[in-house]
């Protein structure tokens, strides 16, 4: 039988909330760019009301709703925006290991003009989730984004990796941090929304989930985090357990396909290539775009 999910894409009932929602990851980002790619070629970019990004699922939204995935993806394989994005050696001058702000603020529209404004003006509404540094919660900044400017921020926001990004990003009176600490698969936001299908494009392996740190990488991890705000280290402290019930929530539906709201996740297979959140290896990060892209044609093919 046909998803349940694929059939609302093609049909698009009445009284349907359509939503896409990109998981994050760092350089994993790749995977889902490449399965952007994929819906793209299946004729898919228009067919959702709403996308929801986390951290680099965010800035792969983007490209999405804007209508320009097919100039947005590549930048993932780009060697020289990679060299840009990822300099370790930044932090002996007290500069950010991620440059997210050279990569929003300039690298985007130098590379697609108009890129903000096409966002905007989409019909897919583009929810950044990224987290509050006062509670640790994730939150939806939908609703903070008025202009390109704070679309902007709101990109930045989502995907400001603490004591990688630099500082937390200041939006609508609040500072945020990477959505990975609060929701790195933003489903809840989407169902939150009244979403009545849903379509996840996920950055892990199929079988894979996320590991709890080693007791050292806790430990310092947390103290470091903690001079950010204790709320910040509370929620990178209790991120598997969050991540282990989103994980249990989307296993219940992949295994009833007639669960409402309906949802639908793309993984790449377990033997598909994935880069680290830091991969530097150019020709993996490639191998891994592609994986997405064939995981989601795969996803649709044979289902009529």
């Amino acid at each position: 039988m046909t998803h349940p999910v694929i059939a609302a894409l093609r049909e698009r009932p009445a009284g349907a909330r359509i939503a896409l929602v990109v998981e994050g990851g760092g350089m994993r980002g790749a995977v889902s760019g490449g399965m952007g790619l994929g819906l793209d070629e299946l004729g898919l970019t228009r067919s959702f009301d709403a996308a929801y990004g986390a951290s680099a699922g965010a800035l792969n939204a983007l490209w999405f709703v804007a209508g320009r995935v097919r100039v947005g993806a590549p930048t993932w394989v780009d060697e020289t925006w990679a060299k840009a994005l990822i300099q370790r050696r930044r932090v002996l001058a007290r500069g950010p290991v991620v440059d997210v702000t050279g990569l929003v603020e300039d690298r985007y529209e130098e590379l697609s003009p108009g890129l903000f404004a096409a966002a905007l003006a989409s019909p897919t509404e583009l929810h950044p989730i990224a987290t509050d540094v006062s509670t640790g919660d994730a939150v939806d900044l939908h609703h903070a984004i008025t202009d390109e400017r704070t679309l902007r921020l709101a990109l930045r926001a989502s995907a400001s990796l603490p004591l990688l990004a630099g500082p937390p990003v200041a939006l609508d009176g609040r500072r945020f941090v990477d959505a990975g600490l609060s929701a790195a698969i933003p489903i809840r936001a989407a169902l939150a929304d009244g979403a009545t299908h849903v379509l996840v494009l996920r950055s892990r392996r199929e079988g894979e989930v996320v590991q709890p740190p080693s007791a050292r990488t806790l430990a310092v991890t947390t103290r470091l985090l903690g001079r950010i705000d204790p709320a910040v280290a509370t929620a990178f402290r209790t991120r598997p357990e969050r991540e282990a019930q989103d994980e249990e929530l989307l296993a219940r539906h992949a295994a009833d396909p007639q669960r409402t709201p309906h949802i639908l996740s793309i993984r790449p297979p377990a033997d598909a290539p994935v880069p680290g959140r830091l991969e530097k290896d150019i020709a993996l990060v490639a191998a891994a775009m592609e994986g997405g892209r064939q995981a989601a044609l795969a996803c649709f093919a044979g289902s009529g």
